[in-house]
């Protein structure tokens, strides 16, 4: 896959912008990435998150930033957000994709797990 180099500019400095708990573009998990859910917390009121249910991880928003991470379901359907920290708490990563455009410009929809 060919590296954005522009977009990849623009996000350091919007990192270092948003003061995030995340330094650089390797601390955020890349789309297309697939993650499984070890464990529920406690005071969630979601029954539609099990643990062992497998995910993607969808394009990120400029207007939304890294922080805000989007679910795709086995649909193929952004499902629900969450935020990188308790993403790796909740979460364990199945496979790390080598995506490099993190906001999806130009990129086919992502599509279900199989």
């Amino acid at each position: 896959m060919k590296r954005n180099w522009s977009i990849e500019r623009v996000l350091n400095w919007k990192l270092h912008y948003w003061g995030a708990a995340y330094k650089t573009l390797t601390d955020i998990l890349p789309p297309r990435s697939v993650i499984r859910l070890v464990k529920r917390e406690d005071d969630w009121d979601d029954d539609d998150l099990q643990p062992g249910q497998a995910f993607r991880i969808g394009y990120y928003s400029p207007q939304d930033g890294p922080d805000c991470v989007w679910l795709v379901d086995s649909h193929g359907s952004y499902f629900h957000t969450w935020d990188q920290t308790s993403l790796l708490r909740n979460f364990e990563v199945v496979e790390r994709s080598d995506e490099t455009d993190i906001f999806g410009n130009n990129r086919p929809r992502i599509e279900p797990l199989p």
